[in-house]
């Protein structure tokens, strides 16, 4: 009797450790679980969406863990004291926004830009993550219903970080040109002398926008600072990419990044857009967060 009791109380806890409950009760600081399950994935031929967002697919994503919010300047200063890792640096001086080795007073809880993907994958590593493939960061972002944007489908511009919401009004560039005229020539450039930090960065502290949060509760997805992924970038990758936890391609010359920053008109805060850089490139537009696997 003794023995089956302590049969039963043993497969009753394992039960219990292998329950959804139980993983979110194990939960990492600043951490969301994402729990496992199919989700939809791009964008249909003949949408609206772009090229490289094609074929829409079902796919399976396993459990995962998202970092809540955007890494801060704050938190990667504490990496690079413990580590020595080099600070995050600008070509362009007005746009680093680091002197002395420090991240200005005003910037610390604002997300953390001008890394490389290289620098990302380090600071990730250090706390024991990694960073999210294109397939769990865009499950994070558009949920299980389809969202075109972490909050819905309907766009909002005071819901995110955007050109949109410092001009007050919808901004979608139509070329390059457009962007050099509003960013450089014109109402951009006026604004983020007026209000950008040293008179540039428009970036804003993490979870300013509690209304655009996604459907699993994660800020700052659309907008504010761009994020690095773990993937190559490959426009057609989609098109051959398995239906279970894509893990990207195996080989490229860019890496793919998420969610569009400060810059960026509305078309580039969908769920589904996705963005490019150089793994070796510090962008003044573009961070990171972490993932961790869930088991």
């Amino acid at each position: 009797m003794r023995g089956q009791l302590f049969g039963i109380l043993c497969c009753f806890f394992l039960g219990l450790c292998h329950s959804p409950s139980a993983i979110s009760a194990q939960l990492p600081d600043g951490m969301i679980l994402i729990p496992a399950g199919e989700f939809t994935m791009g964008t249909p031929e003949g949408s609206d969406g772009l090229a490289d967002e094609h074929p829409e697919r079902r796919v399976f994503v396993g459990n995962f863990y998202l970092d809540r919010f955007e890494v801060t300047n704050d938190a990667y200063f504490e990496f690079v004291l413990a580590t020595g890792h080099r600070i995050p640096e600008n070509a362009k001086p007005s746009a680093t926004l680091w002197t002395h080795g420090f991240p200005l007073p005003q910037i610390k809880t604002h997300p953390v830009v001008n890394v490389s993907w290289e620098d990302a994958v380090a600071y990730c590593r250090w706390t024991g993550k990694r960073l999210p493939t294109e397939a769990e960061w865009e499950k994070a972002a558009r949920g299980t219903d389809g969202r075109r944007y972490p909050w819905g489908n309907d766009w909002d511009f005071s819901k995110a970080n955007s050109a949109s919401f410092w001009a007050g009004r919808t901004i979608d560039f139509q070329s390059g040109a457009d962007w050099e005229a509003f960013w450089i020539k014109s109402e951009g450039a006026r604004i983020a002398k007026e209000k950008g930090v040293r008179g540039e960065i428009l970036t804003m502290p993490v979870g300013s926008f509690p209304s655009g949060i996604s459907l699993y509760g994660i800020y700052d997805l659309a907008g504010n600072a761009a994020e690095w992924v773990q993937d190559w970038y490959d426009p057609n990758y989609y098109r051959s990419a398995p239906l279970n936890d894509p893990p990207g391609p195996v080989r490229g010359a860019i890496k793919a990044m998420r969610g569009g920053s400060w810059l960026k008109p509305a078309v580039s805060l969908r769920t589904t857009d996705r963005d490019w850089g150089l793994m070796d490139s510090r962008p003044s537009g573009t961070g990171f967060r972490c993932a961790k696997d869930a088991y």
